[in-house]
């Protein structure tokens, strides 16, 4: 009985070896070597405000009219404009509370990319 040559192939090539095929081992994930930490600081902590200020900052965006809501959507020219939604709330200016949801979140969604921009250039 022969043993017959175990091909490989490179591209479209067939390459011979005369070699016993070697056993190529999965190469594991390299990890980071930075460990993650998590600080639950004091509640006048410096990411504490940012977060804040940034969620208050577009509520209050929202509430006096400068920026769309679910009562004053933004037409193609930017300019808001006064439409009946449904949505009804007890607020003279109309905001409701799927606003403050919309609003609050975006300000969240802005303080975490703040403060994690202000740790990534080490100045928080």
């Amino acid at each position: 009985m022969v043993a017959s040559q175990m091909q490989r192939y490179s591209g479209l090539r067939v390459v011979r070896s005369a070699a016993s095929p070697r056993i190529q081992r999965a190469v594991a994930p390299l990890r980071s070597r930075r460990p993650v930490t998590t600080k639950a600081e004091y509640i006048g902590s410096a990411t504490n405000l940012i977060v804040c200020g940034c969620t208050a900052l577009c509520l209050v965006a929202g509430r006096l009219g400068l920026a769309p809501s679910a009562n004053k959507p933004a037409s193609a020219g930017l300019t808001l404009s006064e439409v009946s939604s449904g949505l009804k709330s007890g607020d003279p200016a109309g905001f409701t509370a799927v606003d403050v949801l919309a609003f609050g979140a975006f300000g969240h969604i802005l303080g975490v990319g703040t403060v994690l921009g202000l740790r990534a250039t080490g100045l928080l």
